[in-house]
């Protein structure tokens, strides 16, 4: 495994980033689907896979009834300046960690990997990892950028990119290093042994940034990207599965 200096891409989620506004769109979606599925759920023993942004967590520990709350993250900078900006309540555990060397002595009820597959070296063995981890009964949340997103479909379609699949400069500045599409996650995950459950799409994004921020639509056109976006996971930003133990 490669050791990298994760606190490099800790610039990536401050609101300076060009594609703030996509990734607070994308996340918000997500956060919403994800507290859906937990609400109805008792003392939930909760695991979380990065900080990044903080949205989700934020929403984890302010909408669902938690027993305890995890959450591993390798980037210090990003532990402290969470711990900082959001404050959480004293059953929320954050361990500086690798996701591939952490152990646990227990399971959870649901294990949530959003956005960060197509940030490590093996995805696939994170997948396998955390399996054991996951509770009988539990629910795991993966959810990835989408490659064949329609307003990259479109890029292509256009001249405007060679191949959806190719990284962008913000991409890596992310860290990211691939793209999925909604085939291809949902094969891995099933692949890795768990059964799939429910395919979400994740924000319905049909221009680039520019050109939609250009358009000043509001918070209504935000809205309407993440609810016409939920039922079309083939062609939204981000791809959201919902599986369990076979």
């Amino acid at each position: 495994m490669q050791q990298e200096d994760l606190n490099a891409y800790k610039d990536a989620y401050l609101e300076s980033f060009p594609f703030y506004w996509d990734e607070t769109v994308l996340l918000d979606a997500y956060a919403r689907k994800l507290v859906a599925a937990l609400k109805p759920r008792k003392q939930v023993k909760a695991l979380s896979l990065g900080i990044g942004r903080q949205m989700v967590s934020k929403a984890i520990f302010e909408n669902v009834d938690l027993a305890e709350y995890h959450i591993v993250e390798g980037a210090q900078d990003i532990i402290e300046r969470y711990k900082a900006e959001s404050n959480p309540p004293p059953f929320v555990h954050v361990h500086h960690a690798w996701f591939e060397k952490i152990d646990f002595d227990r399971k959870f009820d649901a294990i949530e990997m959003g956005f960060v597959l197509e940030h490590v070296d093996d995805p696939a063995l994170i997948l396998r990892r955390y399996r054991e981890f996951l509770a009988p009964g539990g629910v795991l949340f993966v959810a990835v950028p989408n490659a064949r997103s329609l307003h990259r479909l479109l890029g292509q379609a256009a001249g405007l990119m060679p191949d959806v699949y190719t990284l962008s400069p913000s991409d890596l500045a992310l860290g990211h290093k691939r793209y999925f599409d909604t085939a291809s996650i949902t094969a891995m995950v099933r692949d890795s042994g768990y059964r799939v459950d429910q395919v979400h799409g994740l924000m319905l994004k049909p221009l680039t940034t520019g050109q939609i921020q250009s358009l000043k639509l509001g918070r209504n056109f935000d809205e309407a990207l993440i609810e016409v976006g939920y039922a079309l996971p083939e062609i939204t930003n981000g791809v959201l599965i919902e599986a369990s133990l076979p």
